[in-house]
Protein backbone atom coordinates (compact mmCIF):
# COMPACT_ATOMS: atom_id res chain seq x y z
CA UNK A 1 0.00 0.00 0.00
CA UNK A 2 1.11 3.58 -0.57
CA UNK A 3 1.80 6.00 2.27
CA UNK A 4 -1.51 7.79 1.64
CA UNK A 5 -3.44 4.47 1.82
CA UNK A 6 -1.68 3.48 5.08
CA UNK A 7 -2.42 6.89 6.61
CA UNK A 8 -6.09 6.69 5.64
CA UNK A 9 -6.47 3.12 6.98
CA UNK A 10 -4.90 4.00 10.33
CA UNK A 11 -6.98 7.17 10.58
CA UNK A 12 -10.23 5.23 10.01
CA UNK A 13 -9.25 2.58 12.58
CA UNK A 14 -8.51 5.30 15.14
CA UNK A 15 -11.78 7.12 14.47
CA UNK A 16 -13.70 3.85 14.87
CA UNK A 17 -12.24 3.54 18.37
CA UNK A 18 -12.94 7.20 19.20
CA UNK A 19 -9.25 8.11 18.99
CA UNK A 20 -7.28 10.57 16.91
CA UNK A 21 -4.26 9.76 14.72
CA UNK A 22 -1.37 12.25 14.76
CA UNK A 23 1.16 12.21 11.89
CA UNK A 24 4.54 13.89 11.66
CA UNK A 25 4.65 17.09 9.65
CA UNK A 26 8.21 16.43 8.49
CA UNK A 27 8.45 16.09 4.70
CA UNK A 28 12.16 15.26 4.34
CA UNK A 29 13.32 11.69 5.06
CA UNK A 30 15.83 11.36 7.88
CA UNK A 31 14.88 14.67 9.51
CA UNK A 32 13.34 14.63 13.00
CA UNK A 33 10.33 12.33 13.40
CA UNK A 34 9.69 11.90 9.66
CA UNK A 35 7.21 9.04 9.00
CA UNK A 36 6.27 8.64 12.69
CA UNK A 37 2.77 8.58 14.24
CA UNK A 38 1.04 9.02 17.59
CA UNK A 39 -2.37 8.43 19.17
CA UNK A 40 -4.49 10.63 21.43
CA UNK A 41 -7.95 10.24 22.89
CA UNK A 42 -10.90 12.47 22.03
CA UNK A 43 -9.72 15.05 24.60
CA UNK A 44 -6.22 15.23 23.15
CA UNK A 45 -4.45 13.21 25.85
CA UNK A 46 -1.45 11.25 24.59
CA UNK A 47 -1.90 7.48 24.42
CA UNK A 48 0.93 6.13 22.23
CA UNK A 49 4.01 7.39 20.40
CA UNK A 50 3.99 11.00 21.68
CA UNK A 51 6.95 12.42 23.59
CA UNK A 52 8.60 15.76 24.21
CA UNK A 53 11.04 15.13 21.36
CA UNK A 54 8.27 14.36 18.84
CA UNK A 55 6.45 11.31 17.52
CA UNK A 56 8.01 7.88 18.03
CA UNK A 57 5.54 5.20 16.85
CA UNK A 58 5.67 3.48 13.47
CA UNK A 59 2.63 2.57 11.38
CA UNK A 60 2.90 -1.07 12.57
CA UNK A 61 2.91 0.07 16.23
CA UNK A 62 -0.28 2.07 15.70
CA UNK A 63 -1.98 -0.81 13.87
CA UNK A 64 -1.05 -3.37 16.56
CA UNK A 65 -2.28 -1.06 19.31
CA UNK A 66 -5.63 -0.46 17.60
CA UNK A 67 -6.18 -4.13 16.72
CA UNK A 68 -5.21 -5.30 20.23
CA UNK A 69 -7.56 -2.75 21.77
CA UNK A 70 -10.41 -3.86 19.48
CA UNK A 71 -9.96 -7.54 20.44
CA UNK A 72 -9.85 -6.68 24.15
CA UNK A 73 -13.06 -4.65 23.85
CA UNK A 74 -14.80 -7.52 22.05
CA UNK A 75 -13.76 -10.07 24.69
CA UNK A 76 -14.88 -7.80 27.52
CA UNK A 77 -18.27 -7.34 25.88
CA UNK A 78 -18.63 -11.11 25.37
CA UNK A 79 -17.77 -11.87 29.01
CA UNK A 80 -20.22 -9.36 30.50
CA UNK A 81 -23.22 -10.20 28.28
CA UNK A 82 -25.39 -12.99 29.82
CA UNK A 83 -26.25 -16.00 27.73
CA UNK A 84 -29.71 -15.96 26.20
CA UNK A 85 -32.07 -18.54 27.70
CA UNK A 86 -33.35 -21.18 25.25
CA UNK A 87 -36.96 -20.71 24.19
CA UNK A 88 -39.52 -22.71 26.18
CA UNK A 89 -41.86 -24.80 24.04
CA UNK A 90 -45.21 -25.77 25.62
CA UNK A 91 -45.99 -29.47 26.08
CA UNK A 92 -48.98 -31.03 24.24
CA UNK A 93 -50.84 -31.60 27.53
CA UNK A 94 -50.42 -27.94 28.49
CA UNK A 95 -51.80 -26.83 25.13
CA UNK A 96 -54.89 -28.99 25.55
CA UNK A 97 -55.43 -27.70 29.08
CA UNK A 98 -55.31 -24.08 27.98
CA UNK A 99 -57.60 -24.47 24.98
CA UNK A 100 -61.17 -23.32 25.86
CA UNK A 101 -64.00 -25.84 25.43
CA UNK A 102 -65.67 -25.71 22.08
CA UNK A 103 -69.44 -25.13 22.13
CA UNK A 104 -72.02 -24.80 19.43
CA UNK A 105 -72.35 -21.14 20.27
CA UNK A 106 -68.71 -20.62 19.53
CA UNK A 107 -69.14 -22.45 16.24
CA UNK A 108 -71.96 -20.17 15.04
CA UNK A 109 -70.88 -17.24 12.93
CA UNK A 110 -71.00 -13.90 14.68
CA UNK A 111 -73.60 -11.41 13.67
CA UNK A 112 -72.12 -9.10 11.15
CA UNK A 113 -71.94 -5.47 12.10
CA UNK A 114 -71.97 -2.68 9.51
CA UNK A 115 -68.41 -1.50 8.95
CA UNK A 116 -67.34 2.00 8.11
CA UNK A 117 -65.86 2.50 4.65
CA UNK A 118 -62.08 2.34 4.54
CA UNK A 119 -60.61 5.74 4.07
CA UNK A 120 -57.33 6.07 2.22
CA UNK A 121 -55.09 8.78 3.53
CA UNK A 122 -53.20 10.75 0.92
CA UNK A 123 -49.51 10.09 0.88
CA UNK A 124 -47.23 12.91 1.88
CA UNK A 125 -43.73 13.33 0.60
CA UNK A 126 -41.19 12.17 3.11
CA UNK A 127 -38.64 14.72 4.08
CA UNK A 128 -35.20 13.28 3.69
CA UNK A 129 -32.56 14.65 5.98
CA UNK A 130 -29.17 15.41 4.49
CA UNK A 131 -26.52 12.78 5.00
CA UNK A 132 -24.23 13.80 7.82
CA UNK A 133 -20.84 12.62 9.00
CA UNK A 134 -19.65 12.60 12.61
CA UNK A 135 -16.18 13.67 13.51
CA UNK A 136 -14.27 11.22 15.65
CA UNK A 137 -12.56 13.84 17.80
CA UNK A 138 -15.80 15.73 18.63
CA UNK A 139 -18.99 13.65 18.50
CA UNK A 140 -21.17 16.64 19.32
CA UNK A 141 -20.39 18.39 16.03
CA UNK A 142 -22.19 17.27 12.92
CA UNK A 143 -21.31 18.40 9.42
CA UNK A 144 -23.19 17.70 6.21
CA UNK A 145 -21.38 15.87 3.44
CA UNK A 146 -21.16 17.80 0.17
CA UNK A 147 -23.24 16.43 -2.65
CA UNK A 148 -21.33 14.37 -5.18
CA UNK A 149 -21.21 15.72 -8.70
CA UNK A 150 -21.58 12.98 -11.31
CA UNK A 151 -18.65 12.64 -13.62
CA UNK A 152 -20.83 12.79 -16.71
CA UNK A 153 -22.03 16.30 -15.80
CA UNK A 154 -18.56 17.84 -16.09
CA UNK A 155 -17.94 19.67 -19.39
CA UNK A 156 -15.58 18.01 -21.78
CA UNK A 157 -12.35 19.95 -22.38
CA UNK A 158 -12.09 21.63 -25.73
CA UNK A 159 -9.41 20.16 -28.00
CA UNK A 160 -6.31 22.31 -28.22
CA UNK A 161 -5.38 23.56 -31.69
CA UNK A 162 -2.48 21.69 -33.19
CA UNK A 163 0.66 23.82 -33.73
CA UNK A 164 1.55 24.53 -37.32
CA UNK A 165 4.67 22.66 -38.52
CA UNK A 166 7.76 24.86 -38.76
CA UNK A 167 9.45 25.12 -42.17
CA UNK A 168 12.71 23.19 -42.56
CA UNK A 169 15.97 25.11 -42.98
CA UNK A 170 17.57 24.53 -46.41
CA UNK A 171 21.05 25.64 -47.49
CA UNK A 172 21.61 25.82 -51.25
CA UNK A 173 23.69 27.74 -53.81
CA UNK A 174 22.31 31.11 -54.84
CA UNK A 175 20.29 31.24 -58.06
CA UNK A 176 19.40 34.00 -60.51
CA UNK A 177 15.93 34.43 -59.01
CA UNK A 178 17.36 35.08 -55.53
CA UNK A 179 18.88 38.48 -56.38
CA UNK A 180 15.94 40.53 -55.02
CA UNK A 181 15.87 38.73 -51.68
CA UNK A 182 19.69 38.90 -51.39
CA UNK A 183 19.54 42.66 -52.02
CA UNK A 184 17.13 43.06 -49.07
CA UNK A 185 19.50 41.10 -46.82
CA UNK A 186 22.55 43.13 -47.89
CA UNK A 187 20.63 46.34 -47.21
CA UNK A 188 20.90 45.49 -43.48
CA UNK A 189 24.68 46.03 -43.70
CA UNK A 190 26.09 49.52 -43.18
CA UNK A 191 26.78 51.56 -46.32
CA UNK A 192 25.70 48.91 -48.85
CA UNK A 193 23.56 49.81 -51.87
CA UNK A 194 23.28 47.35 -54.74
CA UNK A 195 20.85 46.10 -57.36
CA UNK A 196 19.81 42.70 -58.70
CA UNK A 197 22.00 42.84 -61.84
CA UNK A 198 25.13 43.64 -59.81
CA UNK A 199 24.39 40.73 -57.45
CA UNK A 200 24.06 38.25 -60.33
CA UNK A 201 27.36 39.42 -61.86
CA UNK A 202 29.24 39.30 -58.56
CA UNK A 203 28.00 35.79 -57.77
CA UNK A 204 29.34 34.56 -61.14
CA UNK A 205 32.69 36.25 -60.44
CA UNK A 206 32.90 34.49 -57.07
CA UNK A 207 32.51 31.12 -58.72
CA UNK A 208 35.33 31.89 -61.19
CA UNK A 209 37.58 32.62 -58.18
CA UNK A 210 36.85 29.21 -56.56
CA UNK A 211 34.27 30.87 -54.36
CA UNK A 212 30.53 30.38 -53.80
CA UNK A 213 27.47 31.96 -52.29
CA UNK A 214 24.98 29.95 -50.23
CA UNK A 215 21.53 31.10 -49.23
CA UNK A 216 19.51 29.91 -46.22
CA UNK A 217 15.86 29.25 -47.01
CA UNK A 218 13.22 28.70 -44.32
CA UNK A 219 9.93 29.36 -46.02
CA UNK A 220 11.65 32.47 -47.39
CA UNK A 221 15.22 33.62 -47.91
CA UNK A 222 16.52 34.41 -44.39
CA UNK A 223 20.33 34.49 -44.81
CA UNK A 224 23.30 34.25 -47.14
CA UNK A 225 27.04 33.64 -46.99
CA UNK A 226 29.69 34.29 -49.68
CA UNK A 227 33.36 33.31 -49.73
CA UNK A 228 36.33 33.26 -52.08
CA UNK A 229 39.96 32.06 -52.22
CA UNK A 230 42.65 34.77 -51.97
CA UNK A 231 46.16 33.67 -53.11
CA UNK A 232 48.84 35.22 -50.86
CA UNK A 233 52.64 35.10 -50.93
CA UNK A 234 53.25 34.63 -47.21
CA UNK A 235 50.26 32.39 -46.26
CA UNK A 236 49.32 30.60 -49.45
CA UNK A 237 45.64 30.32 -50.37
CA UNK A 238 43.47 32.00 -47.74
CA UNK A 239 39.75 31.47 -47.53
CA UNK A 240 37.92 34.73 -47.03
CA UNK A 241 34.28 34.93 -45.88
CA UNK A 242 33.35 38.22 -47.50
CA UNK A 243 29.74 38.39 -46.29
CA UNK A 244 27.64 36.53 -43.73
CA UNK A 245 24.22 38.01 -42.97
CA UNK A 246 21.05 36.61 -41.36
CA UNK A 247 17.76 38.48 -41.33
CA UNK A 248 17.20 40.30 -38.03
CA UNK A 249 13.95 38.43 -37.29
CA UNK A 250 15.69 35.02 -37.63
CA UNK A 251 18.94 35.53 -35.73
CA UNK A 252 20.03 33.42 -32.74
CA UNK A 253 18.53 30.28 -34.31
CA UNK A 254 21.77 28.66 -35.48
CA UNK A 255 21.37 29.75 -39.13
CA UNK A 256 24.57 31.79 -39.23
CA UNK A 257 26.53 28.94 -37.62
CA UNK A 258 25.40 26.47 -40.28
CA UNK A 259 26.28 28.89 -43.11
CA UNK A 260 29.77 29.51 -41.66
CA UNK A 261 30.36 25.78 -41.20
CA UNK A 262 29.43 25.10 -44.85
CA UNK A 263 31.85 27.82 -45.99
CA UNK A 264 34.72 26.38 -43.93
CA UNK A 265 34.14 22.87 -45.30
CA UNK A 266 34.14 24.16 -48.90
CA UNK A 267 37.36 26.20 -48.39
CA UNK A 268 39.12 23.24 -46.81
CA UNK A 269 38.34 21.12 -49.88
CA UNK A 270 40.12 23.62 -52.20
CA UNK A 271 43.30 23.67 -50.07
CA UNK A 272 42.81 26.57 -47.66
CA UNK A 273 44.29 26.09 -44.18
CA UNK A 274 43.34 29.56 -42.94
CA UNK A 275 39.94 31.26 -42.94
CA UNK A 276 39.38 34.94 -42.30
CA UNK A 277 36.01 36.67 -41.89
CA UNK A 278 34.96 40.23 -42.62
CA UNK A 279 32.71 41.45 -39.78
CA UNK A 280 30.44 44.48 -40.16
CA UNK A 281 31.32 47.07 -37.53
CA UNK A 282 27.73 48.37 -37.16
CA UNK A 283 25.87 45.08 -36.64
CA UNK A 284 25.37 44.31 -32.95
CA UNK A 285 27.11 41.20 -31.60
CA UNK A 286 28.71 40.46 -35.01
CA UNK A 287 32.25 40.40 -33.56
CA UNK A 288 31.17 38.25 -30.62
CA UNK A 289 29.61 35.79 -33.07
CA UNK A 290 33.01 35.09 -34.64
CA UNK A 291 34.84 35.11 -31.29
CA UNK A 292 32.41 32.44 -30.00
CA UNK A 293 33.49 30.26 -32.94
CA UNK A 294 37.22 30.55 -32.09
CA UNK A 295 38.02 33.38 -34.54
CA UNK A 296 40.72 35.76 -33.29
CA UNK A 297 41.22 39.38 -34.23
CA UNK A 298 44.58 39.29 -36.07
CA UNK A 299 44.64 42.64 -37.94
CA UNK A 300 42.72 45.77 -38.85
CA UNK A 301 41.06 46.20 -42.22
CA UNK A 302 41.39 49.64 -43.81
CA UNK A 303 39.14 50.61 -46.72
CA UNK A 304 39.28 53.56 -49.18
CA UNK A 305 37.59 54.14 -52.50
CA UNK A 306 40.06 54.50 -55.39
CA UNK A 307 38.21 57.39 -57.03
CA UNK A 308 38.39 59.53 -53.84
Amino acid sequence: MTDETVDETLREMAQHRGLKLVKSRRRKPGVGDFGKFGLTDASGNALLGISDSGLTADASDIENYLRTGAISTWRQSADTTPDRAPPKHPQPDEVRAKDPPVSRRNQLPARTQPQEPHRVRPRTAKKTAPTVARRADDQSNWTAKPAKIPKNSQPHPQPQPQPQPQPILLLRPAETGDAAAIAQLLAQLSGITTDQDSIDRNVEALRYAAGEMLVAEKGALVGCCAWTVVPTVHRGPVGRVSVLIVDGAHRRQGIGTQLLQAAEEALEKVGCSLVEAMSDIDIKHAHNFFRARKFQQASYRFVRRIDD
